[in-house]
């Protein structure tokens, strides 16, 4: 009977984590590094937690001369989370993209992150109650979409297709560690495969809300430390117009979010007024418009990018492949949003 190349798992050691760190020894001179974390397992049947890290002129010298180090079989394909370090993504994704995908056995579903400093740092982090760091920050990825409007198109597969795409742009979570340990401080913006900006967690969190369909956040309304009120909102499926006169466009972004009233300091008497509720509809249609504006304005004037993909909706309409720099496009646009609020919900109602 054929064994199929199978071995006994004490022989091989799987990946839970990769990194991709670079250097520049001189002027024309990169040295890359990737380390890796992983789980080796013993005949005891215990498991333990270990990094490799090697270093050369290119990727496939480093995957080489790790395995001529390695005294078992190296299993790819369990991995959860790429780290990426900052120099490296404004370096530039595509040998990175290049490696991963020339290797069938690579996950093309793990979370892609940038990093602040060295992603070999984030590799050797410890948090209490998980095994590896990529535990932790894969389920940082995927519950921070509840409350900054986050979506899950962060995996390798997602990087794949939108680096190149007419229209499109990636953005990636970006990290740091902090005296609280990881957290997600913001959000890494690319032109094509090269990071060109990083943004704060609010610019993010509006960035996202104009980008994303059907994601999750927190919206604030706050007069002072005592009057604010909290909206746990959704965004449903965004619609773009998009108009053509000669060779300026103007695009009407149209968003609704529909959620819950989780804490309301600033309108009395809500569960049994309904003009309040309208009142603070009204209120919070005009701050996220307001909150719009300012981003686009600076993503406009600053940025000079096309952040969330209105390129993709004006190609869709007016043709595509004609060498049009969307970019330039969109930062000459006249871009206006419009938003609808539903309070449905009060929750515990006042008290």
């Amino acid at each position: 009977m054929l064994d199929q190349g199978r071995v006994p798992i004490e022989e091989i050691v799987t990946i839970n984590g990769v990194g991709y760190d670079i250097e520049k020894k001189g002027e024309d001179i990169i040295e890359y590094s990737v380390p890796i974390n992983t789980n080796v397992y013993k005949a005891s049947g215990k498991q333990a937690n270990l990094l490799f890290n090697e270093q050369g002129q290119n990727l496939g010298e480093v995957t080489q001369k790790r395995q001529e180090k390695m005294d078992k079989k190296f299993v790819q394909g369990q991995e959860r989370v790429v780290f990426i370090s900052q120099d490296y993504a404004r370096y530039g994704l595509k040998t990175l993209i290049d490696d991963r995908f020339r290797n069938p056995q690579t996950n093309n579903m793990a979370y892609m992150l940038v990093c602040k400093g060295k992603a070999e740092d984030y590799l050797r982090y410890k948090k209490k109650g998980y095994s590896n760091s990529s535990e932790y920050v894969g389920g940082l990825v995927e519950s921070y979409g509840n409350y900054s409007f986050f979506s899950n198109n962060y995996k390798l597969i997602d990087a794949y297709v939108r680096i190149g795409a007419e229209g499109r742009s990636l953005v990636l979570p970006y990290i740091e560690i902090t005296e609280e340990g990881i957290e997600i401080t913001g959000v890494a913006i690319f032109n094509g495969d090269k990071m060109v900006k990083v943004v704060d967690i609010q610019k993010g969190k509006i960035l996202n809300l104009l980008k994303n369909d059907n994601v999750n956040g927190i919206l604030t309304l706050q007069k002072s430390p005592k009057e604010f009120i909290d909206f746990d909102a959704k965004t449903g499926k965004r619609k773009v117009k998009c108009y053509k006169q000669g060779d300026k466009y103007s695009f009407i972004i149209d968003l609704t979010f529909t959620g819950t009233i989780t804490n309301n300091e600033m309108y009395a008497n809500m569960l049994n007024d309904i003009n309040k509720k309208k009142e603070f509809e009204k209120d919070m249609e005009k701050d996220i418009e307001k909150q719009c504006a300012n981003f686009i304005k600076t993503m406009q004037s600053d940025y000079k990018m096309d952040c969330i993909t209105l390129g993709r909706e004006a190609a869709a309409k007016y043709g595509r492949q004609k060498n049009i720099d969307w970019n330039k496009v969109v930062s000459n646009a006249d871009i206006k949003v419009n938003v609808v609020v539903n309070a449905d919900l009060q929750g515990r109602g006042d008290y």
